[in-house]
């Protein structure tokens, strides 16, 4: 059963409401969790069918730290988006051979960085979706802390801007997704103003009251009108954004049998 700290919203954006809490002004991001996915939208209980069936706990035997930063967890993918997956690990090197093994495609993308592929169907009894036959997952494995990496921090702030402004601002991020093919962070910073390359630029609203910033819903007459800096604010303000979690918030234990980190 939920608790009050796992209240969701609609069954599109189930994250925002799960993991910014109204019931917890001071609760921050723990993209560490899957629970919320199962009473979401159909793609979002897909995902969690295939990821509890077996796939999450095999990477966490061997990780010190995990996290699921697709944009399926805010209701923002698009048919065929990838489920990205956040791995902290001591020797990358190593994790990436080990799952190699197993018929991961791995890639080295830096400095201890590795990139890992694959591709996972969706069998009859797991719970899946009927429409979705298969998912594809990226790991992204580093040595680093999870919450410190991009995925992380562009991920939290666009929940809670979503949380900010609500289902109209959502359905207009979506509408960009799905008809223009921007990613998530381009889309918002198009609605809200925001110049320049959209990943850099959305990370500038780290550490900022959200309340001040304001965004102008569509007219009603179908036309899709830029953002006014000077609309009114939407109809409830959202506390100063970190995109740094404190206590959990109904943790998913990504912690390895043996202490790896």
């Amino acid at each position: 059963m939920l608790t009050d700290l796992c209240q969701l919203g609609t069954d599109e954006t189930a994250a925002p409401a799960a993991v910014f809490p109204s019931a917890s002004a001071s609760a921050r991001a723990n993209w560490r969790r899957l629970d919320y996915l199962a009473h979401g939208n159909p793609r979002q209980r897909s995902a969690h069918a295939l990821l509890t069936a077996g796939v999450w706990d095999a990477l966490a035997a061997q990780c010190a730290d995990m996290a699921l930063v697709s944009t399926l967890t805010i209701g923002l993918d698009r048919p065929g988006s990838d489920l990205d997956i956040l791995c902290q690990h001591p020797d990358p090197a190593a994790f990436a051979a080990t799952f190699a093994e197993q018929g991961w495609q791995a890639s080295a993308k830096g400095d201890n960085i590795w990139l890992l592929e694959r591709v996972f169907p969706c069998a009859a009894d797991s719970g899946c979706d009927n429409h979705i036959v298969s998912w594809p997952l990226e790991l992204y494995v580093t040595p680093a802390p999870i919450e410190t990496l991009n995925g992380w921090r562009h991920l939290t702030l666009m929940a809670a801007l979503l949380e900010r402004f609500g289902d109209a601002f959502y359905r207009e991020v979506l509408r960009l997704r799905l008809e223009q093919g921007l990613k998530g962070e381009a889309a918002m910073c198009r609605l809200l103003g925001l110049a320049g390359d959209p990943y850099t630029a959305l990370l500038t609203l780290e550490g900022r009251n959200l309340a001040e910033l304001s965004w102008q819903p569509p007219s009603r007459d179908g036309m899709h009108t830029p953002t006014d800096a000077t609309a009114p604010a939407a109809h409830y303000s959202s506390p100063v954004v970190s995109t740094t979690s404190a206590t959990p918030v109904c943790p998913v234990s990504t912690e390895s049998p043996t202490p790896i980190s």
